[in-house]
C-alpha cells in the first residue's frame, strides 16, 4: 500500500535577522515569542532584565539590550561559556517572555539526532508551534515546517523528505524586522549534511556537549527519523558550472519551488553563474546558484546543489538582494581597500566557515592570500584581517 507523504507548515511565523554574529539564539527566541503571543510588537521586558540600554525594541539588539544584560546574569550565576547560545538560556527567555501564552517549552537533547528530530517534527505538528535548533553544533535556526514519508506519531519512525527553516543570519541587518533567510525547501540529505552534521561542541564536560538539541513544546517522544546521506565525492567528480546552472533551473519546476510564497518570484527569475564553494571542515564543496530578476542584477534567492552529482539540496529567499562577488572583482576590491600596489603572488579560494566573517553557507567569503598574508572579503565587500572559527 502506498502512503502519501505528510507535510506540515506552521503559518504566520515572523521572520527576523540577527543584528550581531552572536545573536542567533536571541533572534530565534524572539520569533517564537512573537508567534506565541500573537503580537504585532515585542513583549514587555520583565524587571529582572538589565534594561539600561536605549535599544529595547528587540531582545536581540546589536548593543545587547535586555538580552545581553540577562546573559551576563546567566553567565555569572551558572558559569556557562557562550551563555548567549546555551539551550537553557534560549528556553528560559522564551518561557519568561511569552506572557502567559500557552505552551511549556523544553530542551530536547540526545546524541542520536534521529530521536531529537522526531521530537521536533511530531510536536511542531501537534502544537502548531515552530521550534529552535542548533545548526552545525553552534548556530541557532528556526524550524517551521517539514515533509515526511508518513505522519509522525509518538513512537513511529519516519523518513525526512524536506524541512523548512528561517536562518537569522542575513547581512547586512540594520533592523531585525527586515527578516532572515526564508528557506522553505531543504532536502533531508542536505539537512543532515549542511545543518545537522554534528552535535553541540561549545560546552565540553557539561550538559548538551556532543548532543543534538532543540527547544520544542512540549515533552519528548519515543520515535525516530531516518535521513538519507548526502554523497560526497572526489574533486575530480565535480560537474561543470554550466551543468549546475541548467539543473538549477530544472529544479525550480521539478521541486515546485514557486508554490512557496517566499520563492514565488522564481517563476520569472534567472539563474546566474554558479559559485563553487569549499567547506573545509566538512571536507567537501558545494555549488551556490544565485537567482535574480535580471541576468546581471542582484540575487534574491540562492539554490545549493551537490557538486559531485548535481543533486538538489536546498533553496532560500534572501532578506535583501545581494550581488555575489566574482573572483576577479574580489581581488580588485581587496587591493583597492588595502591600498596594495606591489605584490608577487596572489592566491584565492571561495570558502565557508562558521566564523566571525559569516554564519551561513549562503554567504561564503573570499580568502585572498597576498605574499603569504591572508585576507577575508565577505559578500558585503568588507575586509577581515582575521578569521576566527566558532
Amino acid at each position: 500500500m502506498y502512503n502519501m507523504p505528510f507535510s506540515y507548515t506552521v503559518g504566520g511565523v515572523p521572520s527576523y535577522c540577527q543584528l550581531g554574529s552572536h545573536r542567533c539564539g536571541a533572534t530565534c527566541a524572539q520569533m517564537i515569542i512573537q508567534f506565541c503571543c500573537n503580537k504585532e510588537t515585542p513583549p514587555v521586558v520583565p524587571s529582572w532584565y538589565d534594561s539600561t540600554t536605549a535599544n529595547q525594541q528587540y531582545i536581540c539588539g546589536e548593543s545587547g539590550g535586555v538580552w545581553s544584560g540577562w546573559m551576563k546574569t546567566y553567565h555569572d550565576t551558572h558559569g556557562i561559556p557562550y551563555p548567549y547560545k546555551h539551550p537553557d538560556a534560549v528556553k528560559e527567555v522564551i518561557m519568561e517572555l511569552k506572557e502567559g501564552a500557552p505552551g511549556n517549552f523544553n530542551v530536547f537533547h540526545n546524541t542520536d539526532s534521529s530521536v531529537v528530530m522526531h521530537d521536533m517534527v511530531y510536536w511542531i505538528k501537534r502544537m502548531d508551534y515552530p521550534a529552535a535548533t542548533m545548526k552545525g553544533g553552534s548556530h541557532w535556526v528556526l524550524v517551521y515546517g517539514y515533509e515526511t514519508d508518513i505522519e509522525p506519531t509518538p513512537d513511529n519512525t519516519v523518513a525526512l523528505e524536506h524541512i523548512s527553516i528561517i536562518e537569522p543570519f542575513c547581512p547586512p541587518c540594520s533592523d531585525p524586522a527586515s527578516g532572515g533567510i526564508d528557506i522553505p525547501d531543504i532536502s533531508g540529505a542536505a539537512w543532515a549534511s549542511n545543518y545537522w552534521n554534528q552535535g553541540t561542541y561549545l560546552w565540553p564536560g557539561q550538559p548538551y556537549h556532543n548532543e543534538y538539541v532543540a527547544v520544542v513544546e512540549p515533552p519528548a517522544t519515543k520515535g525516530r527519523v531516518r535521513i538519507k546521506k548526502e554523497y560526497i565525492g572526489r574533486k575530480k567528480e565535480i560537474i561543470p558550472a554550466e551543468s549546475a546552472m541548467k539543473r538549477a533551473l530544472e529544479y525550480v519546476r521539478k521541486r515546485k519551488l514557486t508554490k512557496y510564497e517566499a520563492l514565488s518570484f522564481m517563476a520569472n527569475a534567472f539563474p546566474q553563474k554558479p559559485l563553487l564553494v569549499e567547506w573545509p571542515d566538512q571536507k567537501k564543496f558545494y555549488y551556490l546558484v544565485p537567482f535574480a530578476m535580471e541576468r546581471r542584477g542582484p540575487a534574491k534567492a540562492v539554490m545549493i546543489l551537490n557538486p559531485y552529482n548535481g543533486n538538489y539540496q536546498e533553496c532560500g529567499a534572501l532578506c535583501c538582494p545581494i550581488s555575489f562577488i566574482p573572483k576577479r572583482v574580489a581581488v580588485k576590491l581587496l587591493l583597492e581597500k588595502m591600498r596594495i600596489r606591489k605584490y608577487e603572488k596572489i592566491t584565492t579560494s571561495l570558502r565557508y566557515r562558521y566564523s566571525n566573517v559569516t554564519c551561513s553557507h549562503y554567504y561564503p567569503f573570499w580568502e585572498i592570500n597576498i605574499d603569504g598574508r591572508p585576507y577575508y572579503l565577505d559578500m558585503n565587500q568588507r575586509v577581515h584581517k582575521r578569521l576566527v572559527i566558532y
